[in-house]
């Protein structure tokens, strides 16, 4: 393999097999010790002064629940991407105060969305 180029996947891409996404593959832990699903989702799901980090993000309901794609709402509950996508679950929540909203800064339509009137 040459330095910096990484192994082509089977669709010949090259890219990570499963989107890395909040709570899928990733991670904050403030200085508090508060774990979130990324540093611009500010819904704690533990913290790490209280049990070990490995429990937080196997088993914190708020993990576990952004793990599950069948809980995504509006567009990202349809979209035939949601498994390696699944949008930003912190934009959501910003602008909608639900973390499961459709992703609302995305211009993709999915095949199973009905077209915005």
């Amino acid at each position: 393999m040459t330095a910096g180029v990484l192994p082509a996947t089977s669709d010949g891409i090259g890219r990570a097999p499963r989107g890395v996404n909040d709570a899928k593959g990733f991670v904050f832990i403030s200085h508090l010790g508060e774990v979130f699903p990324s540093g611009f989702l500010p819904l704690s799901a533990g913290n790490v002064r209280k049990q070990p980090l490995a429990e937080i993000y196997r088993n914190s309901p708020l993990f576990t629940a952004l793990r599950d794609t069948s809980r995504l709402k509006g567009k990202c509950g349809v979209c035939e991407f949601r498994q390696i996508c699944g949008g930003s679950r912190a934009r959501a929540y910003a602008l909608t105060g639900d973390p499961f909203a459709e992703e609302p800064c995305c211009v993709y339509q999915p095949q199973a969305a009905p077209l915005a009137a």
